[in-house]
């Protein structure tokens, strides 16, 4: 089995700065949208299983990494604060 490694990393790294990432709706939709533009902006890092994984999140301890990863997080979260496709915000809108 073939797993994005960056996709758990920026999953984990969501829930835990999803406060200081001040989003209007934390809603599935505008998570899946913060988490697929965030990983359209990263290099892949695929593993063959998910306990290789514990490697990858070990490369984080790095700050300059960490803080990588958190900035493009955040613009992501940005982007869909900015414009937010989930049905609750359209209905707002109308």
């Amino acid at each position: 089995m073939l797993v994005n490694a960056k996709e758990a990393v920026l999953e984990e790294l969501f829930d835990q700065y999803i406060e200081q990432l001040h989003m209007n709706c934390k809603c599935s939709r505008c998570r899946e949208d913060v988490l697929a533009l965030a990983l359209n902006a990263v290099k892949p890092q695929y593993v063959t299983d998910e306990s290789k994984l514990t490697y990858i999140k070990a490369e984080l301890v790095d700050k300059q990494k960490n803080t990588s990863m958190l900035v493009t997080l955040a613009e992501a979260a940005r982007k869909v604060n900015d414009n937010p496709l989930c049905e609750s915000n359209r209905k707002g809108r109308k």
